[in-house]
């Protein structure tokens, strides 16, 4: 249980009295008996069984196990829906996974292997995903689960956990059942149809990672699980393909026991002959080997199947077909030969530093330091000040950045802040909000409501509880500045509360990290020859914790204390109560409060880079490549088809009608796509070529990997 479920007794104890009392006046639920205690009592992850298969809060669940939830009371079933139990994933935890409630009496099982619908789903949840599970209490939202009087559930619970890339374990290994062809073989002649499919089914689900094909042209090789290849009979001399692998993909049933290999063209345009072998690699769900490997055919073809197109197609054994204008980053053969894979996943630092703006190398400095208490605001700050708005309704408080001061590429994985003089204090935060997105106009001054500066939506990076342990000090960044003032300068300018004014920020460059995720934000700089054509908002919602934190911060004054605003500097900060959207206060000239303001703090953002590309020249018209005018091109088979360790692939492509000699370059005068993900944008054009972004996976930190990329095309004059 996490610390919600038990630091809201006190409350639920609270709520209960008033309402027994309320219910003995008024004689509410059933025959004027006080309201139930409607809570959950326990979250369990569970086998198939039904007995516990991990801890709550775990890192590596299995994908078919079950979430079991029992609660103080009979549940009502009407009352369980995917409102009333949240449970969300993806990059704004805004995805609701595939999978089913059950209730039997007190107990509710989501099970992620079938569907609402009742259709089987037996990979259950995405693998080394992060998830959050959120079930509401009463004082949250109206709609709740509810027992069979209807009282609703008291408390909020939450909790998130992972999941691994498996499955829970079992013994029984898998068997081949049967290999036929849709449509059928011919009853009479036996031929197999030159456009169908040949379907391999099995005794269970099967893992579709294990599906690897066989396309080497000398036979299989060790790694193969599946083989499709015409024999050295006859015909097959005789067309020139005796031999040579079907190249082809392999696609599931919705219940995974099947699998259907598609030729990528056809299994022939001639009375062609094949075989089909399956290897021990193959397994089931839970890793255990395919028990008895075979051997299918020889299948001879109706001949009626589509004529054999063109394959581009890059095993990544040279780097002939590569594209090295600075483009392709990832690993292109070069430590695994004939292996494209993602660079290894990097982090860096994205240092927000505010003391330049205090100091421009003279006497006459610029700005001043300024403690901030906001977001990390408590009650003892009253003790000090007299906080406007009133502490006890927290803060919420959103800062503008510019691409420069984030740097290149990444996911923004973890954000810190930076302490006055590196002291922390301990203290609790409940219920933190956390939001990144890109300014919705490019700019550095925000726009005076939080949801109006984000471009296309926010992103919630993370919601739940912060803890802040006490820290005398927590150490300075290296390479910054550790003594006092450039040159000694240490004048006060008569700043009586601060002496010296900006010590602070030239003494101390420590950070103390926000929360960890639990999503990552994927920021892109833009183009890299402009400025600030990309503005990362960062918004941090805090009520009001046990204590409060200082932070280091700038003010933009032409003098230390002046109080005279520079002219033309961005309002880079804004702040309101917790989870208002309007800044609160509002600006007010005559009472000197800005807000949105020409104000900063002392950030660090850690910028991991997740993703690598692979681009390729074109493939060109006037060399043969492909069919000119007349290309119908189809999506690209990728090998394997599925990546290991939560790990992913994303296929774009570009289509021009005339390229320069470089194979690279665009001519801009004839027709030419953008980059798309669907390749039927690219028909009827000469050129193509494609690219592949290698998505590391952050939790796993598998890297992504492929052994070949084979792009069929058609001549569709």
């Amino acid at each position: 249980m996490l610390r919600k479920f038990f630091f809201r007794t006190r409350l639920i104890a609270t709520v209960l009295a008033v309402l027994a009392v309320s219910c003995f006046a008024t004689s509410c639920g059933t025959g004027g008996i006080a309201a139930k205690e409607m809570i959950l009592l326990e979250l369990q992850f569970l086998a198939r069984d039904l007995s516990p298969t991990a801890p709550t809060g775990t890192q590596s669940l299995p994908r078919n196990a079950l979430i079991g939830m029992i609660f103080s009371e009979l549940v009502d079933p009407g009352s369980v829906t995917n409102q009333t139990i949240q449970l969300r994933f993806g990059a704004t935890f805004q995805s609701v996974p595939s999978g089913s409630f059950s209730v039997n009496g007190n107990q509710v099982i989501f099970d992620p292997t079938i569907t609402q619908q009742g259709q089987p789903n037996p990979l259950g949840f995405e693998p080394i995903t992060q998830y959050l599970l959120d079930i509401p209490g009463f004082e949250e939202q109206e709609q709740v689960v509810e027992n069979l009087d209807n009282d609703p559930n008291l408390v909020t619970f939450f909790t998130q956990f992972t999941t691994s890339d498996g499955w829970l374990r079992e013994l029984t290994p898998p068997e081949v059942v049967d290999v036929y062809f849709v449509p059928a073989a011919d009853a009479l002649t036996k031929q197999v149809p030159g456009n169908g499919l040949m379907a391999i089914e099995f005794s269970e689900a099967m893992d579709p990672a294990s599906f690897v094909l066989g396309i080497d042209p000398s036979g299989p090789q060790v790694t193969d699980a599946v083989d499709v290849r015409y024999t050295a009979d006859p015909i097959n001399v005789t067309n020139l393909v005796d031999g040579s692998p079907i190249p082809g993909s392999v696609s599931p049933s919705a219940d995974y026991k099947t699998f259907f290999f598609k030729p990528m063209f056809s299994f022939g345009s001639a009375k062609l002959i094949f075989t089909c072998q399956l290897f021990q690699l193959l397994t089931d769900l839970s890793g255990n080997l395919l028990v008895n490997p075979s051997a299918f055919g020889p299948f001879e073809c109706d001949g009626n199947g589509i004529a054999t197109g063109k394959v581009l197609s890059e095993n990544f054994l040279t780097t002939a077909n590569r594209d090295d204008s600075g483009v392709s980053d990832a690993d292109w053969g070069q430590t695994e030969e004939g292996v494209l894979q993602g660079q290894p996943v990097s982090s860096r630092q994205a240092y927000i530093f505010m003391y330049p703006e205090t100091w421009n190398g003279n006497d006459n400095g610029r700005g001043q330091y300024a403690p901030i208490a906001a977001p990390m605001i408590g009650d003892d700050i009253n003790m000090f000040i007299t906080p406007n708005p009133a502490s006890s309704l927290g803060r919420r408080v959103m800062w503008a950045f510019s691409d420069t001061q984030i740097g290149q590429a990444g996911s923004v994985t973890l954000t810190s802040w930076g302490p006055d003089s590196n002291a922390t204090f301990a203290a609790f935060y409940e219920d933190v909000k956390m939001r990144m997105g890109y300014q919705a106009t490019n700019s550095l001054t925000v726009a005076p409501t939080f949801s109006g500066n984000y471009e296309g939506g926010e992103t919630l990076i993370y919601t739940g509880d912060y803890s802040v342990t006490q820290a005398a000090n927590i150490g300075n960044t290296p390479g910054e500045p550790t003594t006092s003032h450039v040159g000694g300068y240490q004048q006060n300018f008569g700043c009586t509360a601060i002496t010296p004014w900006n010590g602070p920020l030239f003494d101390a460059t420590g950070f103390f990290a926000f929360p960890e995720l639990t999503t990552f934000f994927e920021w892109n700089p833009g183009d890299p020859g402009v400025e600030n054509d990309r503005v990362l908002i960062f918004d941090v919602s805090m009520p009001e914790g046990s204590t409060f934190q200082q932070v280091r911060g700038w003010f933009g004054v032409t003098f230390p204390c002046s109080g005279v605003l520079i002219g033309g500097l961005p309002l880079t900060r804004m702040y309101a109560a917790y989870e208002e959207d309007a800044p609160n206060p509002e600006s007010n000239f005559v009472a000197g409060i800005q807000n949105p303001e020409q104000s900063s703090s002392d950030t660090c953002f850690t910028i991991t880079k997740r993703v690598s590309v692979g681009q390729s020249k074109f493939y060109l018209f006037s060399n043969g490549s492909t069919f000119g005018d007349g290309s119908d091109y189809l999506p690209a088979i990728l090998n394997p088809a599925q990546q290991q360790g939560g790990a992913s692939v994303l296929i774009e492509y570009q289509g021009a009608d005339a390229v320069e000699a470089d194979q690279i370059t665009i001519n801009q005068a004839a027709p030419f796509t953008e980059w798309v993900q669907d390749v039927n944008e690219c028909d009827g054009m000469q050129n193509l070529r494609w690219r592949a972004s290698m998505i590391s996976n952050l939790i796993s930190l598998e890297v992504a990997k492929l052994s070949s990329i084979l792009v069929p095309l058609i001549d569709n004059p």
